[in-house]
């Protein structure tokens, strides 16, 4: 009697479950991956937008009037108090840019790939900067909210 080399059907069936059992653990968290990264790149991004605006602040002890005024070359004409009132800058207190981007415009935010920053004009949230609203991959808060 020969003897064949070979799997049996079994066999090629319970490796197929093992794949499949395998497959349904990993393929979520890779899923899941994408939206991390870009999650701690909305964290640093807005890490970098306050120091610069707190760079802004203490240099010219005003907060910008506008969100791009950190990234300018010349010293604006006037900044905001902490109340919201226009005051005006010295020129030579300006020490920026204070951020500085490769094609020179605010970065963007990697989760709607837009420059679509929530920043704080009247007070108590004058010189805030947020993200737009969206909830996080962890459900516990808003993009908002960081």
């Amino acid at each position: 009697m020969k003897r064949r080399k070979g799997f049996t059907l079994i066999e090629v069936l319970i490796v197929i479950v093992v794949i499949a059992v395998l497959a349904s653990i990993v393929i979520p968290r890779l899923l899941g991956a994408g939206r991390q990264a870009k999650e701690a790149s909305l964290r640093a991004h807005l890490q970098e937008l306050r120091n610069s605006i707190g760079l802004f602040q203490s240099h010219t002890g005003t907060y910008p009037a506008a969100l791009a005024d950190i990234m300018g070359t010349s010293a604006p004409t006037s900044g905001l108090d902490v109340t919201g009132s226009s005051i005006s800058i010295n020129a030579s207190d300006y020490k920026g840019p204070y951020l500085t981007t490769a094609d020179n415009n605010l970065p963007k935010n990697p989760i709607t790939s837009a420059t679509d920053w929530v920043y704080g004009l009247t007070s108590p949230n004058v010189g805030a900067v947020h993200a737009s609203p969206g909830g996080a991959l962890d459900g516990t808060t808003n993009y908002s909210e960081w």
